[in-house]
This record gives structure tokens, C-alpha cells and sequence, in this order.
């Protein structure tokens, strides 16, 4: 059952999540061989699931058992948090542009929790705009992406990836740009194809990739 999900498992991995005191099958048999029981095998599981769609380190993977073995909820597994309810009488807010949100607004129109949005702000994959308290709209479109694909699964670190993509393609534009910027400034006409353009190019080969 584990091989079928795991086909790269190895008696040296096994060997070397025991001696961290990950697992601990039974080792008292005549033959010498480990014997490991349903529960072994679902600790096991556990274990290699959490390093392989969580990218977890073993430090916290071990925390996260001994948790589970006091019968508690691991804080990493804990629910968002809902953001906080509006207060009776809120205290005035500078007046924001139409395309500017404050944090409130942006945790409830995304629907992403304050854990979750903490965790994205200290990656630096949502960010204020500079010098301000405010938010951009493409901030909200990250929040919202983000909250949709924790529905699935995905770890919000994950995002790394997808913001290391859009700093390489962001490069190539910018490359692009640089001989209208010398000439006339940056044609907004141009900044759209460009943008539109790689956005197509980046669709078909992710598109490529999965099917």
C-alpha cells in the first residue's frame, strides 16, 4: 500500500525516519525484520505525505505526532482564523483610492484568513503598497488565489514557485520595454500586449505540463 504511493521508498529511509523517532515499528521478532502495524503504517504515511505536499522539515513533522499523540489539533493544522468581526463603532480610516483596499477589506472580499494572510506577508507574496497602509487590487487577486488553492491542498508556501515564475517572465517584459522606455517613456499599449502575451504563453505551457 505504501509502495503503491510511494514507489521510491527505501529500508534506508524507514531505517533513518526510526532512529529520528518518527516511527518506531516492532522490532522484537525472531526473524529479525521490523513489523509494522496498521497504526505504524499510518504514522509512516503521515510522515512521508507531510514531506512530500507540506515540504515540512522532520523537526516539525515530530511535533506535529507528538501533538497528535496528546490528542491535540497541531497548531500548522489549526483552521484559519476568520478575520475579525467590524466593530460597533470603527474608528475613522483615511479615505482610500478605487484602487487601493485597507487590510480589512482585503481579508474579507478574498475570504482568506489572518494566519493565512500573515504567512503570505512575511513570504513577501503580498506586500502593501510602498510607503502606504494599502493594498493593491493585484494583491487581492494573490489573496484570492491563494484562499482557493488551500481549498485544494496546496501549501500557501507553494506560492514561491509561482512568484519566482512571475519575477523571470516579469524580467522579460521589462527586457522588451527597455527600448521604448529610452526612446518615449512606456506605451501602455505595449505593457498590455506584452502582458497579455505572456500571460497566453505561460497558460499553454502550463496547460502542456498537466495534461
Amino acid at each position: 500500500m505504501i509502495r503503491s504511493e510511494f514507489p521510491d521508498i527505501s529500508v534506508s529511509k524507514l531505517r533513518y525516519l526510526e532512529t529520528e523517532g518518527l516511527i518506531s515499528p516492532d522490532r522484537q521478532q525472531p526473524s529479525g525484520y521490523r513489523r509494522f502495524s496498521q497504526e505504524d503504517i499510518d504514522r509512516l504515511l503521515y510522515v512521508l505525505r507531510a514531506q512530500r505536499d507540506r515540504y515540512l522539515p522532520l523537526k516539525v513533522i515530530r511535533e506535529e505526532l507528538e501533538a497528535l499523540d496528546r490528542g491535540e489539533t497541531p497548531a500548522s493544522l489549526e483552521p484559519d482564523e476568520p478575520p475579525a468581526p467590524a466593530e460597533p463603532r470603527p474608528a475613522p480610516v483615511p479615505a482610500t483610492s478605487p484602487r487601493s483596499l485597507t487590510r480589512r477589506q482585503l481579508l474579507e472580499q478574498s475570504g482568506l484568513g489572518e494566519r493565512s494572510f500573515v504567512q503570505l506577508e512575511r513570504m513577501k507574496i503580498i506586500q502593501p503598497i510602498e510607503g502606504k497602509q494599502f493594498y493593491s487590487p493585484d494583491a487581492l487577486v494573490v489573496a484570492t488565489a491563494a484562499k482557493r488553492l488551500s481549498s485544494y491542498g496546496i501549501d500557501l508556501r507553494q506560492l514561491r514557485v509561482v512568484q519566482q515564475a512571475a519575477t523571470m517572465e516579469a524580467a522579460i517584459v521589462e527586457q522588451a520595454l527597455a527600448p521604448y522606455r529610452r526612446r518615449a517613456g512606456q506605451p501602455e499599449q505595449i505593457v498590455s500586449d506584452l502582458f497579455h502575451i505572456m500571460m497566453q504563453a505561460h497558460g499553454g505551457l502550463l496547460a502542456g505540463q498537466i495534461r
